[in-house]
């Protein structure tokens, strides 16, 4: 296996395999190595106290014993017996071995030519000088054992502070390595999953997929394979979709005109005088058909901005293109006796004159349609660091907080209802809001307060 397909595996069950794998390793190994530590110095800690133990017993038994030799020597001056004389020697004897044993344990060759000589001395003359100094060499040695002892102990500790620095360092350096294969690790797992996150965000947008493949785990290809699949048959749809609503708004449209027309004689009576009732249907038929004609206009206009459209870029006078879009609703500003505040004065831009058309349009007869009567709706223009800002308010109540959510979904109609002849579609908003991406801008509800609801568009065009 090469090196990329070790990083690169064809399963993501064996890359979270290898993961696990990698990253137990070090910390079994910092267990092993601490357990080895600590059994080693356990060992060595357990022979020093033995030792120690075992040196303090032969040092009382040594100092015993040369009690027992001067105890021994003064009673044969005394006496001048055989029997004591070889109860002497087995004493000498005996606390030769001793001393042969402390001499080992301790390694202290140069206080056993010491001793040897001393006892030489007591058992050529019982009687010598230098007997009454065996006791107080015995004591001395055992003092100096048991300092030495300290000493051991003392070093002993040291090591295992020695030891415990040193696996704090290779534990630190462990946790840091750990870490690392931790970052390299996710990375090689999260990286095609952002991937894959990038690509399920730019379908819901329908922006086109990089042309790339994703590189990973089988898994992940595949479920890069089905995306593309995904992506491919949506745009088929969308195609088939907008072909059929161009279709039936078009053939709809025909007939929808020839009844308008009708509508329109019988209302003004050509045909012949109508009574009341006549004149009551011949409205009704008249206002279904407007209504009609507006969702195929709106319908068609969705569909337009769903697809590829080229901008087309103009001078438009913004007050100009207000006041026309206020122009068409004069009959219901005036039934509900509305009062519009509009610029005094607007910039001339360049920018495409039919989007920003459906923008504005959309906004102002929303603001008209929602408002009550004897309201008030105010359109105002600025600049701000090269943006051009339109805002449309109306006043009235609220909308509603749940429905501020979902207010520019395609075909949403929210808890209130619009007034007036004309019924709302829930298409509006979500025209406007594409024109107004299709121009790089965007359309947000800034204030949703009782008595002020207001709209803003802003998008990026510098005045000519």
């Amino acid at each position: 296996m090469s090196f990329n397909a070790f990083w690169q595996p064809r399963s993501l069950k064996r890359l979270v395999m290898i993961a696990f794998i990698l990253i137990i390793t070090p910390i079994g190994f910092i267990l092993y190595k601490t357990s080895d530590v600590l059994e080693a110095q356990l060992q060595l800690s357990y022979l020093q106290t033995q030792n120690a133990i075992e040196m303090s017993q032969q040092g009382s038994l040594l100092e015993r014993s040369a009690e027992d030799i001067v105890r021994s020597a003064n009673q044969y001056q005394i006496v001048q017996s055989d029997t004591l004389r070889e109860r002497l020697n087995e004493q000498i004897n005996a606390f030769r071995n001793l001393l042969a044993v402390q001499t080992f344990l301790t390694e202290k060759n140069t206080t056993l030519v010491k001793f040897t000589q001393i006892l030489n001395n007591i058992e050529n003359n019982p009687a010598s000088e230098f007997i009454n100094d065996l006791p107080l060499m015995s004591r001395e040695l055992a003092e100096l054992n048991v300092k030495e002892m300290g000493v051991r102990f003392s070093e002993l500790q040291e090591n295992a502070k020695l030891t415990r620095n040193a696996l704090w360092i290779q534990t630190g350096l462990l946790i840091f390595a750990t870490l690392i294969l931790m970052l390299l690790l996710s990375t090689i797992i999260s990286k095609p999953i952002a991937g894959l996150i990038t690509r399920i965000k730019a379908i819901g947008r329908r922006e086109p997929l990089p042309n790339t493949p994703l590189k990973g785990p089988a898994e992940i290809m595949q479920l890069d394979e089905q995306l593309q699949w995904l992506d491919t048959h949506l745009t088929e749809l969308e195609a088939a979709k907008g072909q059929f609503i161009q279709h039936i708004s078009h053939e709809l449209k025909t007939p929808l005109t020839t009844i308008r027309e009708g509508a329109d004689l019988l209302e003004e009576q050509v045909p012949g005088p109508l009574n009341n009732r006549q004149t009551h249907v011949v409205s009704l038929i008249r206002n279904s058909s407007l209504n009609l004609q507006s969702l195929i206009e709106q319908l068609l206009d969705y569909n337009q901005l769903q697809q590829s459209y080229t901008l087309k870029k103009d001078k438009v006078n913004i007050q100009k293109l207000v006041m026309s879009s206020l122009s068409s609703l004069q009959l219901l500003i005036a039934e509900k006796d509305l009062a519009v505040t509009v610029p005094e004065s607007a910039p001339i831009i360049e920018v495409d004159r039919s989007m920003l058309q459906r923008v504005v349009n959309n906004l102002i007869s929303n603001a008209v349609y929602y408002t009550d009567k004897n309201g008030q709706i105010s359109i105002g223009t600025k600049t701000i660091k090269d943006n051009l800002i339109i805002d449309v308010s109306n006043s009235g109540q609220p909308i509603p907080e749940d429905d501020t959510q979902r207010i520019f979904e395609p075909f949403f109609q929210g808890s209130k209802r619009r007034t007036g002849s004309m019924k709302g579609t829930g298409i509006g908003l979500s025209i406007a809001k594409e024109a107004a991406s299709a121009m790089s801008g965007d359309l947000t509800l800034i204030e949703n307060s009782k008595g002020c609801i207001v709209f803003r568009l802003r998008i990026p065009l510098e005045p000519v």
